[in-house]
């Protein structure tokens, strides 16, 4: 799934939401503008500040609203500025819950981690032994494939953004399952890491088959219950009881405006991937705050074991663009300047979160914004908090130099995984790429890329990435990359979004 970027006017190559995804925006809110290391703040700051900055912020950006926490040294602050809902104007506070997206797949992994820590799973045994009847387009894959595969995104299953809306509960997750048995790979398991909802119905779908239970059953009685949080539900619908805020995308007949969501939920088939968990930023800080004590709540009830709260933190596999981040269990991993940052994003219809988490700085922070056009807002809010909030700070590395010629025929082409083909050709001195969404493949997810543009100009930063044409070398811009060239030096392989994709003829 891919977010807009209406903000700069053409979409980034990698989304909001996809950077949230993959920790990046942690490593990019712990860093200055400048590079130099950030100053320690000389007094806390006070939730005044907070309420304050944030309020600034989405006046700056003219979001619709938007809900911020910050845990610094066993105190939580939160705030909430704009608006909740474009269809009612009822204003946004820090109490109001919303879908946490993509945030889910943490929660997902911690469940999985307390049926390891019961002896009931063990996350290197083939999926096969659990799930006799697991098929997939490659029949070799089935008895490759372990539960780390799923955890850390490295299965190779091309179900990035593979969507079916076929109900919710136990009996949708095994239907989802079945249906994955006519995808192919995009790589060997264990080679890449490509991000990978369709692996967290399978997980959910694992979990379901050791228990008996459901998903929702599961989650509110191994996680949630024992963090002792009281706004947070595995299912949207109880949560709605206390309130939720709404999300917006941008509005075509006033440009610079937005409107509200016309779907609030994707498909409940992706629940345990992240379509219907609704919480708060407080709640949200609980959770985090308990991964950052080993596994303990701050009600002192142990939630996972300090050796799988340690494994969920711990680096599994690289992203392909490079060892700076990747998984570890749930958690998307990012290094800089030696201190490590967990974190993970999600997107919703019309709404993006963040949950970022500081191993050794007793430091983490909660953010939701209700606009899927929130590329600026997210990047500007998490530098401003970190800025703010964490004592001390990481230094940047220097921008890479200008790269020299560059053959662009390697780029050109056609690469497709599930749900997107996109074509990358040349138009005279210009490289333009085209995404196209599948929509059978794609099924009750139309909502989620409303105002999304498809056709953009990129340009080369290195014999292996591409970037925006219009981005500013010296941001840093996130790039594209592409690996495996073939004899001729074209690449079969093009990773953007935090997914791989493989060269097809056409």
């Amino acid at each position: 799934c891919r977010a807009p970027s209406a903000e700069s006017g053409a979409p980034s190559p990698l989304s909001r939401r996809e950077v949230v995804q993959l920790g990046l925006v942690a490593a990019i809110g712990a860093r200055s503008a400048s590079g130099s290391r950030l100053p320690r703040p000389a007094a806390a700051p006070a939730a005044d500040e907070l309420q304050d900055g944030l309020a600034r912020l989405v006046r700056e950006h003219r979001m619709p609203g938007a809900v911020a926490g910050v845990y610094r040294a066993g105190r939580i602050m939160t705030a909430g500025a704009g608006i909740a809902n474009l269809n009612t104007n009822a204003p946004m506070t820090a109490e109001l819950a919303f879908l946490t997206g993509s945030i889910t797949k943490v929660w997902s992994a911690t469940l999985i981690m307390t049926l390891v820590d019961e002896g009931l799973l063990d996350l290197e045994a083939p999926l096969i032994g659990y799930l006799p009847h697991l098929r997939f387009g490659d029949p070799t894959v089935a008895a490759q494939l372990t539960t780390r595969h799923l955890l850390n995104h490295s299965s190779g299953v091309d179900a990035g953004d593979f969507i079916l809306d076929l109900g919710e509960g136990p009996a949708a997750n095994r239907l989802f399952v079945e249906a994955m048995a006519k995808l192919g790979q995009l790589h060997p398991p264990g080679r890449y890491s490509s991000y990978c909802n369709g692996g967290w119905v399978l997980a959910g779908h694992l979990a379901e088959t050791l228990t008996k239970k459901s998903w929702h059953q599961l989650l509110t009685e191994r996680v949630i219950r024992p963090l002792g949080v009281t706004r947070t539900f595995a299912d949207a619908d109880d949560g709605l009881l206390y309130g939720a805020a709404i999300g917006s995308v941008p509005d075509a007949s006033r440009p610079g405006f937005h409107m509200a969501t016309p779907k609030f939920l994707l498909p409940k088939t992706f629940a345990p991937a992240g379509a219907t968990l609704l919480t708060n930023v407080r709640d949200n800080l609980t959770f985090a705050r308990m991964h950052l004590a080993g596994g303990v709540a701050p009600n002192g009830t142990r939630v996972i074991s300090e050796k799988s709260a340690r494994m969920m933190a711990t680096r599994t596999i690289d992203h392909p663009s490079g060892p700076a981040t990747g998984f570890g269990l749930g958690w998307a991993h990012s290094t800089a300047d030696g201190r490590v940052t967990l974190s993970h994003g999600g997107g919703s219809n019309g709404g993006r979160a963040m949950l970022v988490a500081v191993p050794g700085a007793d430091f983490g922070y909660a953010t939701f914004v209700n606009s899927n056009a929130s590329e600026l807002f997210q990047a500007a809010l998490s530098r401003w908090i970190v800025q703010t909030f964490q004592p001390g700070g990481l230094i940047e590395s220097p921008p890479a130099p200008a790269p020299g010629p560059i053959d662009r025929r390697r780029f050109v082409g056609t690469y497709r995984r599930a749900t997107v083909k996109t074509t990358i050709r040349e138009d005279g001195e210009k490289l333009i790429a085209e995404n196209e969404t599948v929509p059978e493949e794609y099924q009750g997810a139309s909502a989620y890329g409303i105002g999304q543009s498809t056709r953009f100009e990129m340009r080369p930063a290195s014999p292996t990435t591409l970037v925006l044409a219009t981005a500013d070398p010296s941001a840093r811009p996130t790039p594209w990359t592409f690996l495996e060239p073939d004899q001729s030096g074209r690449y079969q392989l093009m990773y953007s979004g935090g997914r791989l994709a493989r060269r097809v003829p056409g």
